[in-house]
């Protein structure tokens, strides 16, 4: 465990807020070892961050654990958060085995120059390994951000054991919902552990199904049960329910996006990826058959560049 805490020092939300707005200024952090680092693609955006922070707020929540630091601006937004709740020193548990080697230490660095480590309790090896040890020390978080190994196994590990440290009532924030196997894991909370979505980053889509983040979610928080439901031993819900129909709709989309920008093989591709998932629909033969027209006349026949989502 790391913790470079300078204790009495105590953490000023205005200075952490302009150290998140000085990276997005110059989309640079410094690492340990003095070199500058894009924080781009690796980061959050402002708008997904300020979710973060939202949701983190408005829970009250002076204990917080999160999965996965990279660059650091999730944790800004988060000690942020803290900060203005009135958390105290080492109010946020953050795991990242590669924070060090992959991230140059900059995340940890970040939140020094903001003046909020003392809020930091920092352990850099594997989830699956130290959230056991959190469990059997009886910690207990009142917000929790998964966003680590999006593999399902890793994610859905993360769960199992963010779930028991995670306060009845509290909230949890899944990133990158719209990848299959974090969609999986959300739907597993959901039908399993009855978790229910609370908020969602961009908010859910009118034509979406009830259960299940969308397509075009980022980000979905959930909120854990004040009383965990009842299980037999042998008791399964299936969550897959929805899974091909939502894989489906999210290939037909991608198939338009990139025929509106003229990458007519990824567009086939896609096209014909979906019909094997659902080989009577006739829009989406009409739609490979454009693949096969000249680019210019392809492209005027589909509307706008980032076409918009299907409800047929």
């Amino acid at each position: 465990m790391l913790n470079q805490a300078e204790t009495h020092v105590t953490p000023d939300p205005g200075r952490i807020r302009a150290r998140i707005e000085e990276i997005y200024r110059s989309t640079m952090v410094v690492g340990e070892d003095g070199v500058e680092y894009k924080v781009f693609p690796a980061s959050v955006t402002p708008e997904r961050g300020a979710f973060i922070r939202d949701l983190c707020r408005a829970e009250h929540a002076v204990r917080s654990l999160e999965i996965g630091m990279a660059w650091g601006l999730s944790t800004l937004f988060i000690l942020e958060a803290l900060a203005e709740n009135g958390a105290g020193p080492t109010a946020h548990v953050v795991i990242d085995p590669f924070q060090s080697s992959r991230w140059h230490g900059a995340a940890l660095r970040s939140a020094r120059e903001a003046g909020a480590a003392a809020m930091l309790e920092f352990h850099e090896e594997r989830s699956e390994l130290l959230l056991p040890r959190l469990v059997d020390a009886n910690r207990q978080f009142d917000f929790a951000f998964i966003d680590g190994n999006h593999r399902f196994d890793g994610a859905f590990v993360d769960l199992v054991f963010v779930d028991r440290l995670l306060k009845p009532g509290g909230v949890l924030i899944f990133d990158d919902v719209w990848c299959d196997p974090v969609y999986l894991v959300c739907r597993f909370a959901e039908t399993n552990l009855g978790y229910t979505m609370v908020a969602a980053h961009p908010p859910r889509r009118q034509s979406s199904p009830a259960s299940g983040p969308d397509s075009g979610m980022q980000m979905c928080a959930y909120r854990k049960p004040a009383q965990e439901p009842e299980r037999g031993v042998f008791h399964f819900e299936p969550f897959f329910d929805g899974f091909a129909r939502r894989k489906e709709r999210s290939l037909r989309e991608t198939g338009m996006r990139a025929l509106g920008e003229g990458d007519r093989v990824t567009a086939r591709r896609a096209f014909l990826d979906a019909l094997r998932l659902a080989p009577l629909r006739f829009n989406t033969y009409s739609r490979l058959l454009r693949t096969f027209l000249p680019t210019p006349i392809a492209r005027a026949l589909t509307r706008h560049k980032h076409y918009p989502a299907s409800t047929s």
